[in-house]
């Protein structure tokens, strides 16, 4: 992470942890999942002198993106993979569990139809769709740095009982993680960060792929 300075700032009823990337080159920054609290991210924004140029959404559930909206700006687009496009402009299941639903919002910017390396402005980072606790579930890879959404905490992983999710894809996508070459800090969409040696070792939903 050479070349980007890295906040976390927790937002919303669930402790949702949602990052900014400052380059250290420029006031550009890249928010992922604000899930809520728009004031509260728009502040410490100020205090890093960055403006966000994108939003990338880990996967489409409210506690990631409640704060979409108030964090559109003409320069700040918002990316979504494509099968979790819908949540955007739809309310789902959740909606009576939560205090304010202002969706349906603006449809996303961008949207990911395939894995791979993208570029924002200075920012470079590659894209993994790892599918299970949503269809749309991905990883955005930044130099030596994962962030998972809700696919892999500390020691466990994202809920595969929700509608939309499914365990075998689950399983699937968590070994393409554990198959990464070398090692990864770990920043998840709940809980404290993690490196991906340690989850090879000790988290009990990948033990089925240590030899």
């Amino acid at each position: 992470m050479n070349d980007y300075i890295l906040r976390t700032v927790k937002v919303g009823f669930m402790n949702t942890n949602c990052y900014i990337l400052k380059s250290k080159t420029s006031e550009n920054a890249i928010v992922i999942d604000p899930g809520e609290d728009a004031i509260k991210i728009k502040s410490v924004l100020r205090d890093m002198d960055a403006k966000c140029i994108l939003i990338l959404l880990t996967h489409g559930h409210f506690d990631h993106i409640l704060g979409v909206e108030n964090m559109r700006t003409t320069r700040a687009k918002v990316a979504i993979h494509e099968l979790d496009a819908h949540s955007l402009t739809e309310k789902d299941v959740f909606s009576s569990i939560i205090p304010k639903d202002d969706r349906p919002f603006a449809p996303a910017d961008i949207l990911f139809t395939e894995e791979g390396d993208y570029k924002a402005e200075e920012f470079t980072f590659s894209l993994i769709h790892t599918p299970g606790h949503t269809e749309g579930s991905v990883c955005y890879v930044f130099d030596d740095i994962i962030f998972t959404g809700d696919t892999l905490f500390k020691n466990a992983i994202g809920r595969t009982d929700f509608s939309g999710s499914d365990p075998e894809k689950m399983i699937r996508s968590l070994k393409r993680l554990y198959d990464l070459p070398g090692d990864y800090g770990i920043y998840p969409g709940h809980e404290e960060k993690t490196v991906l040696s340690d989850e090879r070792k000790y988290n009990p939903y990948m033990k089925m792929f240590r030899n």
